[in-house]
């Protein structure tokens, strides 16, 4: 009977000492949270479609750069437009206001050339990234200070994400004259092309936007808001991630941070 009570009680004992962890370890497990640091968040947005036959090379790019990126330093988010659609292959990820986007964009900065691949980093528009020197430019985007710091959170709710975003000035004072964006990106995404100028290929993409909420002009001496973003029916939980971004008007980057959402969903 001794016996047999004492394992009664180590295993209760045992259990005891389960139950309040498991308590305790449920709810963090569903919350992700990222901020940034003193130094600047790089954010590279890559112009793209599957109707466009130039673009494959610089997808599989782009993937190779998101697969090694850290997504408190880099940030890449990929906007399909949708002006291929009409010459065989309509895009399923592609959207008039990512077009819009991209025509804001070249023009902000003094331009005027639109065309896919695009791949722009702060006000460069027309980055080179093909080039051996793209690396280096990015680095040296990392490499300057930040007047400006964000804090993302997000929890999962009502079949999508309640996110916390918050923006404060580093050094205090003021926020700097900007707008903030908040972008759903999925990665893992492919396509079986069946018509236009990439008919037969399989393409595959990385960090495709999927809902991008903003602009939100910054004022004051913070900013924070808990925003409510329900991912598209196709989309997988699993996949998903958030970023978070500042530019001023001219298309400057001030601040940037990714959060995957993989360790978040349920």
């Amino acid at each position: 009977m001794i016996t047999i009570l004492a394992r009664r009680l180590s295993i209760a004992s045992i259990f005891s000492l389960l139950v309040p962890a498991i308590a305790m370890a449920a709810p963090t497990a569903s919350i992700c949270h990222a901020t940034t640091d003193a130094q600047r968040g790089a954010l590279d947005e890559l112009y793209t479609s599957e109707g466009c036959s130039s673009c494959p090379p610089a997808d599989r790019w782009f993937a190779q750069l998101a697969a090694n990126a850290d997504p408190a330093r880099l940030s890449l988010l990929a906007f399909h437009v949708d002006y291929w659609d009409s010459i065989g292959w309509p895009d399923r990820f592609g959207s008039g206001a990512y077009s819009d986007r991209q025509r804001d964009r070249v023009g902000n900065a003094g331009s005027a050339s639109v065309y896919t691949p695009q791949v722009m980093l702060g006000q460069r528009v027309g980055f080179p990234w093909s080039s051996s020197a793209a690396l280096s430019a990015l680095h040296a985007a990392n490499a300057q200070a930040s007047s400006l710091a964000l804090d993302l959170g997000a929890m999962p709710a009502g079949g999508g994400f309640d996110v916390t975003l918050k923006a404060l000035p580093v050094a205090g004072g003021s926020l700097p004259n900007g707008a903030l964006y908040l972008a759903l990106y999925e990665n893992g995404l492919s396509t079986q092309v069946r018509g236009g100028e990439n008919s037969g290929a399989l393409l595959r993409h990385e960090r495709v936007v999927r809902q991008l909420l903003g602009p939100y002009p910054l004022a004051g001496a913070q900013w924070s808001r808990v925003l409510h973003v329900a991912p598209p029916h196709d989309a997988h939980a699993e996949r998903l991630g958030l970023t978070a971004f500042v530019q001023s008007h001219p298309g400057d980057t001030l601040q940037a941070l990714s959060l995957p959402l993989a360790t978040c969903a349920r």
